[in-house]
């Protein structure tokens, strides 16, 4: 079943993690994308051994998650013949995505301006760093840089602590995400105008806005509001606690008035009800370090799956708080395809994360693996409509 960017072409030339991540969407979403790499290939394809976790026998899970649904093509562009095919590349394409440093299209004589002359309908998507403004475009950046000067460090632990330590790639992610939605609305805006256009995300932006909400107060009011203290949570019932078996829960009651009689029945605490020191709203969050340690004393007094069974029957929100092997084997995340299986030639059958979007009528799909490097090159000019002589004279002339 044909996706809803079925018959939309795109070329990429990006590299690590945010601007593959955009095309990998694009490609979950139907997109037919290109991936365009320089003869030394996208450095993402050595992440294990970069970062020391290298292990035997198994495929990049870096580079094969962010690039499932694409083809290969080593192209040069420093090479006047790999401009030669690029451009007409470009020509015959829907979108051109790259998330190289903000100045090397245009060193390379492939900025906005040369691709639009070239095919006024293209849609030019680039996800940088730090946007197209100010004294800091230009400089180099990653997902670690992102994530502390948009503010989510400082988002993540509890107050008067360091900067929260943020497993890697939250941000990168979100950039790419932030890129795919930006290139659907701009294709979208074709359809009425006709006309191609700019694209520009990035990873600041994108960590800003993620981050919206928390940003909102200092915005608006020039006032931050700290970092909380789970010992001290102002609404503990809006918290987290550890059970019997060292596993977590998490309790979400906002609205906590409403649910405290029900709470306090299924955690066996009725007398806690009407105790003037718990009574309300006010009087919680004026008693919350000692009530914090009275939940903390009854949750540890049973197993997770234990309580999960109490509160499944009470009127209460809750949710175990998992660890990443628990939410990749979760059935809630399986079941909405949030966690796919499908057949990798390679690997056989291979659990990757999936989407997180669904449509009835033009659902995303795993049509094909991540491709092994210039794996697809002969086959992307051969539709381009070269010969093979053509391709002869390519590699003769280290243009591919």
């Amino acid at each position: 079943m044909a996706g809803p960017l079925d018959g939309i072409k795109v070329v990429e030339l990006t590299q690590w993690q945010q601007g593959p991540v955009a095309g990998m969407r694009l490609g979950d979403l139907g997109a037919e994308v290109i991936k365009i790499e320089p003869p030394t290939g996208d450095p993402a394809r050595g992440i294990m051994r970069i970062s020391g976790t290298e292990v035997a026998k198994m495929r990049n899970y870096y580079f094969e998650g962010n690039n499932r649904n694409k083809r290969s093509m080593v192209l040069n562009l420093r090479t006047e013949k790999g401009k030669e095919v690029f451009f007409k590349m470009i020509g015959q394409s829907d979108v051109f995505l790259t998330n190289l440093r903000l100045d090397v299209p245009d060193k390379l004589g492939i900025g906005y301006e040369v691709l639009k002359e070239i095919n006024p309908r293209l849609i030019y998507a680039h996800a940088s760093g730090w946007g197209r403004n100010g004294p800091d475009v230009n400089l180099y950046s990653y997902d670690y840089t992102g994530i502390a000067r948009g503010g989510l460090m400082m988002m993540a632990g509890e107050r008067d602590t360091p900067p929260g330590m943020l497993s890697g790639g939250l941000g990168d992610e979100m950039g790419g995400l932030m890129c795919a939605f930006s290139i659907v609305i701009a294709l979208y805006a074709r359809e009425k105008t006709g006309k191609g256009q700019l694209v520009d995300t990035s990873l600041l932006g994108s960590i800003i806005a993620l981050g919206r909400l928390i940003l909102a107060a200092p915005a608006i009011m020039g006032q931050e509001f700290p970092r909380g203290k789970r010992a001290e949570a102002n609404n503990p019932l809006y918290n987290h606690y550890k059970c019997k078996d060292d596993k977590w829960m998490a309790l979400a009651m906002l609205q906590s008035d409403r649910y405290w009689p029900n709470f306090c029945k299924a955690m066996g605490l009725k007398k806690l009800e009407k105790d003037p020191k718990f009574n309300n709203m006010d009087t919680r969050r004026q008693n919350s370090k000692e009530l914090v340690a009275i939940l903390d004393k009854k949750f540890a007094t049973k197993k997770r799956d234990a309580w999960l069974k109490i509160f499944r029957e009470a009127d209460v929100i809750y949710t175990p708080v998992q660890t990443p092997l628990e939410v990749v084997n979760d059935e809630q995340s399986i079941v909405n395809d949030y966690v796919i299986t499908y057949d990798h030639p390679v690997l056989g059958k291979t659990t990757d994360i999936g989407f997180p979007w669904n449509f009835s009528e033009t659902p995303p799909s795993v049509k094909r693996e991540a491709p092994e490097f210039g794996q697809h090159t002969e086959e992307v000019l051969l539709e381009l409509g070269y010969s093979w002589e053509d391709i002869i004279a390519f590699q003769d002339s280290g243009a591919i």
